[in-house]
């Protein structure tokens, strides 16, 4: 199956990611998988384009590594996949808008993940490698 690319939500306006997102130890797991409020439609080689809803900013790329498990654990997020990290910025203030990968943060409003267009990524990954660490 050809690799799907998708724009991911991290955080939300009660609970958006901080600044230093990478050093929150209220999210050990955060780099190695991520949760969904349903079974999503992606499958190991599938690339993630991480987004910080309440920052509107992109800030990481990830591989997803594992078919889509049932966690029970997470009422809110039962669903998740394993995830690689390919490239990230650290702090958030770093991060380049979303609008740098031609996607209004309106499309996001309301949605877990939505899939996009492999220029979509490109955009995405040329604006993350410009300023990630």
């Amino acid at each position: 199956m050809p690799v799907q690319y998708w724009l991911k939500a991290v955080g939300h306006a009660r609970g958006p990611l901080p600044e230093a997102w990478l050093i929150d130890e209220r999210a050990p797991t955060r780099l190695t998988r991520t949760g969904f409020p349903r079974r999503p439609r992606m499958g190991p080689g599938d690339r993630l384009v991480l987004y910080a809803s309440v920052w509107k900013r992109v800030f990481g790329i990830v591989e997803v590594v594992s078919e889509p498990t049932q966690d029970n654990g997470s009422a809110r997020w039962p669903w998740a996949v394993r995830i690689e990290p390919l490239v990230v910025v650290p702090h958030l203030e770093n991060a380049p808008p979303i609008e740098a990968m031609g996607v209004a943060a309106r499309s996001m409003s309301q949605q877990s993940h939505i899939r996009i267009t492999e220029r979509q990524y490109t955009l995405a990954v040329e604006a993350i490698g410009s300023v990630a660490a």
